[in-house]
């Protein structure tokens, strides 16, 4: 089989601890960038803050 140097045990754990680590790392930038969003603060200088009529 043309493949099975590819799926040897050691290949295949490899692959799966890189991708749980990237599934890890993703979910946890995304919850400290909504972390972020919420704690954040809205406020705008008055030159940005559109004026009045």
């Amino acid at each position: 089989m043309a493949y099975s140097r590819l799926f040897t045990p050691r290949n295949l754990a490899f692959f799966s601890m890189f991708s749980l680590g990237g599934g890890y790392l993703t979910m946890k930038s995304r919850a400290l960038a909504v972390k972020q969003r919420e704690r954040g603060d809205y406020s705008v200088t008055v030159d940005r803050s559109g004026g009045g009529i």
